[in-house]
């Protein structure tokens, strides 16, 4: 009986050790490539492949099953993941050369994903909650900056950039919200805030020299529940700047050609505005 009860424990144990093993798969091919790896808890995995020069990642994971992943073929990026939590996902992707990209996320069930295709351009997604979901993508020429911050639950949020010096930012606060941006062409630039519930924002831009807000000056406002703003800026040197607060308002600005401008506020609930603007 008690070479039985031995037998027993042992299997425990080993099936326990089992059940707490990290895992990494790590490869560097090229000169003066840096990792910095750290796992603390359980099952969590990591992939890193560095094809290049100088390029340099620092990499943290503390909880269970998490995931993180950064494949990099180009030189001299710098890239930087930390994930605190159960069951999130990390992955940084870049073809290109002097990116710099930042992934944190502090809670469960959070994705964030990051493709970037340009040079000497940022990506940051820093997510505070559970269950949020963030995707960048970067192309064209370079120079280009996109930054998520999201703090609540359950919020999805994307962000597409091709071609050259293209700015966009979404600061999120609350839950249950979905922001879609989207920018074409040439020194375009957007900053959204957005404080509440099951809002959404769904903004193109596509030409040069577009404006809707800038890093710590956002055009595009909701603080409130349910509220939606449609922003589509077809051509040149087009501005504009919506503010909603209250619930369940909507904006839908459309601007087609050159130099159009557009300011709408509304403060209350269920309030509709529509704004079409062209040069025909």
């Amino acid at each position: 009986m008690k070479k039985h009860f031995l037998l027993f424990s042992a299997l425990l144990l080993a099936g326990a050790a089992f059940a707490q093993t990290n895992s990494n798969n790590l490869e560097q091919v090229g000169n003066g490539n840096s990792t910095d790896l750290t796992q603390v808890g359980t099952q969590n995995k990591t992939l890193v492949k560095h094809t290049g020069n100088l390029n340099d990642l620092s990499l943290g994971q503390n909880g269970g099953t998490n995931t993180a992943e950064n494949q990099v073929t180009g030189n001299e990026n710098n890239v930087f993941i930390q994930q605190v939590g159960n069951a999130n996902q990390g992955v940084s992707t870049i073809q290109a050369n002097k990116n710099k990209a930042t992934i944190t996320q502090d809670g469960n069930g959070n994705i964030a994903n990051q493709d970037l295709q340009s040079d000497d351009s940022k990506a940051l997604i820093s997510h505070l909650g559970n269950t949020n979901r963030s995707v960048q993508q970067q192309l064209g020429v370079g120079n280009n900056s996109a930054q998520i911050d999201v703090r609540g639950d359950n919020n999805n949020s994307a962000q597409a950039q091709n071609g050259e010096n293209q700015f966009a930012k979404l600061n999120i606060i609350g839950n249950a919200n979905l922001n879609v941006v989207t920018q074409n062409g040439i020194s375009n630039s957007m900053g959204a805030t957005v404080e509440g519930n099951t809002n959404q924002i769904n903004m193109l831009q596509n030409g040069d020299n577009n404006f809707a807000g800038a890093g710590n000056d956002p055009r595009l406002i909701q603080i409130g529940d349910n509220n939606s703003i449609l922003l589509v800026q077809q051509g040149d040197l087009n501005s504009s700047s919506i503010r909603q607060e209250g619930n369940t308002n909507k904006t839908i600005n459309s601007q087609t050609g050159a130099e159009h401008s557009n300011i709408v506020r509304q403060i209350g609930n269920n309030n509709t505005a529509t704004v079409t603007q062209s040069n025909n």
